[in-house]
């Protein structure tokens, strides 16, 4: 569970499919309380800019206890020119500052594969993380090579 106000990241990167030099820094979010007004503005639940904060905190609480919320953690990103609140799965959230060392691995990552295309045997992502960081090579990527 994430406290409330955590910087994270989720592997969000601005121009992944681009060349390495390309890539923008990680989009970062800021955890928020499941009842937050901002969680639930302009849903389904509540279709309106600002909705009461008594009602959602009704309604919040309802789906807590019904469990609809299990695994799911609101995070308002910032996305540079606006934020936007967006309901995550958990699992899929990191501390921003991993987020940042696995995106400089990735990025070194792609740099050694354009540099020597023709290495028979890859190198891992590991190679490029910090000591401390080595589990976060073991984590699933989206694909980092572009599609052909």
């Amino acid at each position: 569970m994430l406290k409330t106000g955590t910087l994270v990241g989720a592997g969000r990167w601005p121009n992944r499919k681009a060349h390495p030099d390309e890539w923008e820094r990680p989009v970062s979010g800021q955890v928020l309380e499941f009842c937050d007004v901002r969680a639930w503005a302009n849903t389904i639940h509540f279709p309106v800019d600002d909705p009461h904060p008594g009602d959602v905190m009704g309604m919040a609480l309802k789906l807590k206890e019904q469990g609809l919320l299990e695994g799911l953690t609101p995070v308002c990103w910032d996305f540079g020119s606006h934020k936007q609140v967006l309901w995550e799965k958990t699992a899929n959230l990191r501390p921003y500052a991993e987020d940042i060392q696995l995106w400089q691995a990735c990025k070194a990552l792609r740099m050694d594969e354009i540099a020597h295309p023709r290495r028979r045997k890859p190198r891992e992502l590991g190679e490029f993380l910090p000591r401390e960081m080595q589990h976060l090579g073991m984590q699933k990527l989206l694909p980092l090579r572009p599609m052909l």
